[in-house]
């Protein structure tokens, strides 16, 4: 062949190439739904009409998750249950028989339907107030999947300040504590009447004497804004041994409830984001 057409003919090979199919990578192969084949549903939650024209149904499987599906604009969210959520619905699974359970307002233009079933395995039968509890179980899940969904972009950083705040006081940075704490520190007076105008000192006092309890982090599960405009997060924490953190009956008390999630709050401030909120307390 001449020089011309050996150029024509390398020309036509690219533009073949260039054309033809590009084999799939991993990146571009369909990716796997979240809910293997082999889930088990233990619960599945319904809530439909209302003044609000709710639609919303929550399905919450064995392995630790819930899909929620708002019927309505058709999005399905996925949230992963935290260690007291998942502890609540594997001791309601242990004790009670299973439940199916629906409840309609009278009929109005704006009625409510509310229905569950429950795949419990224990002997226990459900009373009106457990059914209410699990009800409210779920419609607390079917929330967080908006607060998810409508969590604005800044929150990353204000949940990122939160978990610096506590992993220094963990540590012992105080100063950085301070530094993030923007909460009342009038408590910290009041325990420790000795120090003034010193906030690092508070603090650190406050982890090591005074009975705050600085642990790590175990999850921090965004809960929306409060009326203030302040993001919300609940806290679990890991004890010393990597367990969950109960926080037991207050002041010598034997009896009562005991707590896993707490609630902390966070500010934008001129200077970045501040946690309003010490952490928990065990005399």
């Amino acid at each position: 062949m001449k020089p011309s057409h050996i150029s024509i003919f390398l020309l036509t090979l690219l533009l073949l190439a260039a054309c033809a199919p590009v084999p799939a990578t991993e990146a571009d192969a369909p990716q796997a739904s979240p809910i293997a084949a082999t889930e088990i549903s233990v619960l599945t939650w319904n809530r439909s009409g209302g003044i609000a024209g709710f639609c919303d149904e929550v399905t919450v499987y064995a392995s630790g998750f819930a899909k929620v599906v708002n019927c309505k604009g058709e999005i399905e969210t996925a949230v992963f249950l935290t260690e007291t959520q998942r502890e609540q619905l594997d001791g309601w699974v242990k004790t009670l028989k299973p439940i199916e359970y629906t409840q309609s307002d009278p009929a109005t233009a704006d009625a409510m339907t509310i229905s569950l079933f429950f795949a419990g395995s224990g002997a226990q039968q459900a009373d009106e107030q457990t059914i209410g509890l699990i009800s409210q179980f779920a419609s607390e899940l079917a929330a967080q999947a908006v607060f998810n969904l409508q969590a604005p972009p800044e929150t990353a950083e204000a949940e990122q300040a939160l978990r610096d705040y506590l992993t220094a006081l963990h540590a012992g940075d105080f100063i950085l504590g301070a530094k993030l704490f923007g909460g009342d520190t009038e408590l910290l007076q009041t325990w420790n009447p000795d120090i003034t105008n010193d906030l690092p000192a508070l603090l650190e006092r406050a982890c090591a004497q005074n009975g705050l309890v600085c642990m790590t982090p175990r999850t921090v599960t965004y809960r929306g804004p409060d009326a203030d405009g302040a993001y919300q997060f609940l806290v679990e924490f890991n004890n010393p041994d990597g367990t969950l953190f109960r926080q037991g009956p207050c002041c010598g008390e034997t009896e009562g409830p005991s707590f896993t999630s707490f609630l902390f709050r966070v500010v934008k401030t001129e200077s970045g984001y501040a946690v309003l909120d010490l952490p928990p307390y065990v005399p």
